[in-house]
């Protein structure tokens, strides 16, 4: 029915931009719009009716735009080099329109779902939960395999399968002896691990079809009625079964939930950059609303991870596809076709981790608009059978959307081509923008804000294209000529950055800098130099003027800041019972506020003990236990060794921020991973205080701001960046000139090797030695105060 409504007033909207009226009515329609989409902004995401009202007069002016830039605004065709410029941006612009029209068609009444209905225990489905990895370290793949293991399901019912790329067969016999010998230790490790969490080692004899053939692979091995998928670096929480399994008891057509994917840390734009930490990150207005709409028309598709498929259907489709380098897409794309359904559930259950450097950044969304790009050529949703019309629109919406960083460098590069050779690419007075253009603008910015207020501050969607654009720009261009052509690239996950450097790659984001800054210079000698040309100077020129704040602002992304903690902290807000004082320990109450997998901070409220005397307090370097309450998960409070880093007193409590220690036994590290991951309502508090909407002005105010410190900063960056890569080349040079000492001695200046008579002759020695240390009053040795494993 809305399909229905929406195409009649497209309807009416083309029988009325088609009369011919004086530009002063066309005028008071400008102005009257704008007033009517302004009064109705505030209340149309509570409001289904007041927001395709909006939508609708917004269609008006945005259609009327259109016929007047296609009928009046072009130049002569007889002039062919400025009619090729303006045409080519005439019909970049038009895409743009389609955009409009696509977007607010998807997001029009975008659905909410909430728990799948009951299902007795019995009647659950077998689930196997795929695990990929390829060269990510064994602490990240230690913390998810813990968590998939521990989600609430049947422990029969249930199959977890480390998928490891990193050492099959091909690279264990690699040619070169590094690589070899590295992939048959990786391989050990990993049978090691799964051993020991007592989950399914699963490898391949050869690297084919990246991902999805990694996948296909350990299902052939499987028999799971349902198949989940999680990245190594995405962690879920305990109910992220409970609230997908039972969708799939209740609709057998049912092939794929998608979930959302929560990041801990910001994306490389997002610190560079420097925006606030209330600014809801770049993926939320894709996760918390486009995909909620997509949903609502059957579009819903497979993310890659933190989603649930049934076997049957991917069986039917002969596994997951590695056409192209979205398997995840592409698979979800052939499974609609084949009739399945599927849904979206707009709840964060995993947490994972962003690239930290620009570089990663950039070859990921590189890697997803190319494998879109080859979507779209080799399996072009328009053709074939087997979709509705609205999943078309869907997967075209998906798809294209990845034209961006082209629509952006033409935006960029357009006003240039005037004030640089004088080209008439956008022939009008300034009358007419007045009328036509400034209305339009102003309804388009009011949309975005309106739709996608709480999700996306404006500009901000303007300044992650410009970022990416030169360089995505490229990556399309090569898919065009040779869509088969790419390559599945892994994207790093636990880089560490020491200090803070400028991105190799900040060549194409300073040569855009310095076009748009030269494109200021152009318009203001154009201005004294041809008086009569003021009206077109100052609609190209205010143009260049809002590239330049753009570009400015994106240009920090170049600038890459000091991050040296690997994983970040979660706050959290777990009571802990702890355990000081060495041999004679004293138990206090705590708090543990904030947690990673490699440490966290413990708040204690000192009080006296029955003698009167002061509780013991830690001190730095000192070893204790502390035990987390898991009211809900009783079997996983365990005792969690940890060393003291430092003891911080705030009024009459006591901070002591401290570090795992990472001999520990698997369940501790089970203890610990529930801890951080184990309750999805921590990231979904998290998400609500990122979702907070900007209002428009304050929000190009604050895109000011930005623009205005990125190009100081990047510019002192620049300036710094020979000085620094001297530094880092007298290091090296210090390094080749003594490498003949062993490694630990130039880190350290000593080995902290025991002395002869104090080494175990023989791991029986030191299990032995370590089985006789004294243990914890009321502990069962190799125990901890509550009974677990410490």
């Amino acid at each position: 029915m809305n399909l229905i409504l929406w195409i009649l007033v497209l309807g009416l909207i083309a029988a009325l931009v088609s009369v011919p009226t004086s530009i002063q009515v066309q005028a008071t329609l400008g102005i009257a719009s704008v007033i009517v989409v302004a009064a109705l902004k505030p209340v149309a995401m509570d409001s289904m009716v007041a927001r395709f009202a909006m939508m609708s007069v917004a269609s008006t002016l945005v259609m009327r735009y259109w016929a007047w830039r296609v009928t009046e605004t072009l130049p002569p065709i007889d002039d062919p080099i400025s009619f090729i410029p303006a045409i080519f941006l005439f019909f970049v612009e038009t895409y743009a329109i389609a955009v409009f029209f696509l977007s607010g068609f998807m997001t029009a009444d975008p659905i909410k779902r909430g728990l799948p209905p009951k299902v007795a225990a019995r009647d659950l489905p077998t689930v196997d939960i795929l695990v990929p990895s390829y060269n990510e370290p064994i602490e990240m793949l230690a913390v998810t395999l813990s968590a998939a293991k521990n989600m609430h399901y049947p422990a029969h019912k249930r199959t977890v399968i480390l998928c490891d790329d990193g050492g099959t067969d091909q690279r264990c016999n690699h040619e070169n002896p590094e690589i070899a010998e590295a992939s048959r230790k990786r391989r050990r490790d990993m049978i090691a691990l799964c051993n020991e969490l007592g989950v399914v080692y699963s490898t391949r004899p050869r690297n084919e079809h990246a991902k999805a053939g990694n996948m296909s692979a350990a299902l052939e091995k499987q028999n799971g009625e349902l198949v989940v998928v999680f990245d190594a670096d995405h962690v879920p929480s305990r109910d992220f079964l409970a609230r997908t399994v039972g969708y799939f008891v209740e609709d057998p057509k049912l092939f794929l939930v998608q979930t959302p994917h929560f990041f801990l840390n910001p994306d490389p734009i997002d610190r560079n950059v420097g925006f606030r930490d209330d600014c809801p990150p770049e993926n939320e207005m894709f996760y918390h609303l486009s995909h909620r709409g997509l949903d609502r028309w059957g579009g819903a598709f497979f993310c890659g991870s933190a989603a649930v498929l049934r076997r049957q259907a991917l069986d039917e489709a002969g596994g997951f596809a590695g056409d192209t380098i979205t398997e995840d897409a592409e698979t979800a794309l052939q499974i609609h076709r084949n009739g399945w359904k599927s849904i979206y559930v707009d709840h964060a259950m995993i947490a994972g981790l962003q690239p930290e450097t620009f570089v990663s950044f950039i070859e990921q969304r590189g890697r997803w608009a190319t494998g879109m790009m080859q979507l779209l050529i080799l399996k072009n949703p328009l053709r074939g059978k087997g979709l509705s019309f609205t999943q078309r629109l869907c997967y075209l919406n998906s798809m294209t959307f990845w034209l961006f960083p082209l629509v952006r460098m033409t935006f960029i590069l357009a006003p240039l081509a005037y004030l640089f050779f004088g080209l008439q690419i956008f022939v009008a007075t300034i009358e007419e923008v007045a009328v036509y253009m400034t209305s339009y603008m102003a309804v388009n910015f009011m949309i975005q804000n309106a739709l996608y207020g709480k999700v996306r501050w404006p500009l901000i969607s303007e300044i992650y294209e410009t970022a990416q654009a030169p360089y995505l720009s490229k990556a399309i261009f090569k898919t065009v000529a040779n869509p088969r052509g790419a390559k599945f690239n892994v994207t790093a996950k636990d880089e560490i950055l020491e200090e803070d450097f400028v991105s190799p790659i900040y060549k194409p984001l300073v040569l855009i800098f310095v076009l748009t800054l030269l494109g200021v210079v152009a318009a203001a000698v154009r201005w004294f130099l041809y008086p009569g040309d003021h009206n077109i100077i100052m609609v190209v020129g205010g143009w260049a003027v809002y590239n330049f704040l753009l570009v400015g602002a994106a240009l920090r992304a170049i600038s890459e800041r000091q991050q040296r903690r690997q994983v970040p902290r979660v706050p959290t807000n777990i009571s802990a019972t702890v355990a000081l004082g060495g041999n004679t320990p004293v138990f206090q109450s705590a708090t543990v506020v904030d947690a990673s997998t490699s440490g966290c901070r413990i708040v204690l409220r000192p009080r006296s003990t029955p003698d009167g005397a002061a509780s013991p307090l830690p001190v730095k370097g000192e070893t204790f236990y502390f035990t987390p309450e898991f009211p809900k998960s009783p079997h996983l409070e365990n005792a969690v060794r940890v060393q003291v880093q430092s003891v911080i007193r705030e009024g009459d409590s006591v901070a002591v921020g401290v570090r795992f220690d990472p001999a520990q036994p698997m369940v501790v590290r089970e203890t610990v991973a529930h801890m951080i991951f184990g309750d999805s309502a921590s990231w979904e508090a998290i998400r609500a205080t990122r979702n907070k909407k900007m209002g428009l002005i304050v929000g190009m105010l604050y895109v000011l701001k930005l623009s205005v410190e990125g190009i100081v900063n990047t510019l002192r960056a620049l300036a710094d960046e020979p000085a620094r890569l001297k530094r880092v080349a007298a290091r090296e040079e210090k390094i080749v000139v003594v490498e003949s000492q062993p490694a630990h001695l130039l880190a350290f200046g000593e080995a902290f090797d025991p002395p002869p008579s104090g080494r175990p002759v023989s791991l029986l020695q030191a299990a032995i030695a370590q089985g006789q240390a004294p243990t914890m009053p009321g502990a069962h040795p190799a125990q901890g105060p509550q009974g677990g494993s410490a």
